[in-house]
């Protein structure tokens, strides 16, 4: 399997469509299943059926300077910031990788093995998600395009700027006329261990999770993944 350890800032739009770019790729044979791990800066990415105004307070993002972008899966409105390192998993959609539910339960079940054993935390996957003691501190969504796109978060440590301002779901009274997110209790791997989690112990720790799925072979994005990218962006 292909590791691709893409930590450059860059927008969020350029890292969404590289997203787009690895799953073309993969579908059509040009690159092997591939494990990526990188991150935004500030921004809110909602899911492809919902709408903004629904999911976000718009004038908090406009006065922090917070992009909000959408991305091509669907699932709810997420916070993505320096704490927060994200992954995408590219497989081919057959065995275990055909069903939705199937996937999930095996993905996030790695990842929440993987915690248990470095963390000594009581993770357990459920939906998709990993909860420890009743916090969420990994999501998922997925996307099916000739290869399955499963690209999820963990969270190191909290921002600053605190979700619970600039999303909706975690307000009294939310009602969305879309695609609703599934608000759910927040926790970080800082917090729950009671000591700062580096970036470089949660990259670790993603790579240990999803090493079962195939030998890691540290590789670059290919020059087609970054044409198919910036021509979607132009």
């Amino acid at each position: 399997m292909r590791a691709l350890l893409d930590l450059v800032w860059r927008s969020p739009q350029e890292n969404l469509a590289l997203e787009e770019a690895i799953l073309r790729a993969v579908g059509e044979g040009d690159q092997p299943p591939t494990l990526r791990i990188w991150r935004n800066g500030r921004c809110v990415v909602i899911g492809r059926g919902q709408r903004p105004e629904d999911e976000v307070d718009l004038v908090l993002c406009q006065r922090f300077r917070i992009p909000v972008v959408r991305r091509p899966s669907g699932g709810g409105a997420v916070y993505h910031h320096p704490g927060n390192l994200n992954f995408s998993l590219f497989l081919p959609l057959s065995g275990p990788w055909s069903s939705v539910k199937g996937s999930q339960a095996r993905l996030a079940g790695l990842l929440a093995a993987e915690l248990r054993r470095r963390f000594s935390l009581p993770a357990v996957a459920r939906d998709g998600g990993v909860y420890v003691w009743g916090k969420k501190v990994s999501g998922s969504a997925q996307l099916r395009r000739r290869a399955l796109l499963h690209h999820g978060t963990l969270l190191l440590w909290r921002d600053p700027i605190p979700m619970e301002e600039l999303l909706l779901a975690l307000r009294p009274g939310y009602r969305p006329t879309q695609v609703a997110s599934r608000p759910a209790p927040v926790g970080d791997l800082s917090a729950l261990v009671r000591e700062r989690v580096p970036l470089e112990e949660g990259i670790r720790a993603i790579l240990s999770a999803f090493r079962p799925l195939g030998e890691l072979a540290q590789e670059e994005l290919s020059l087609r993944e970054w044409a198919l990218a910036q021509a979607a962006l132009d």
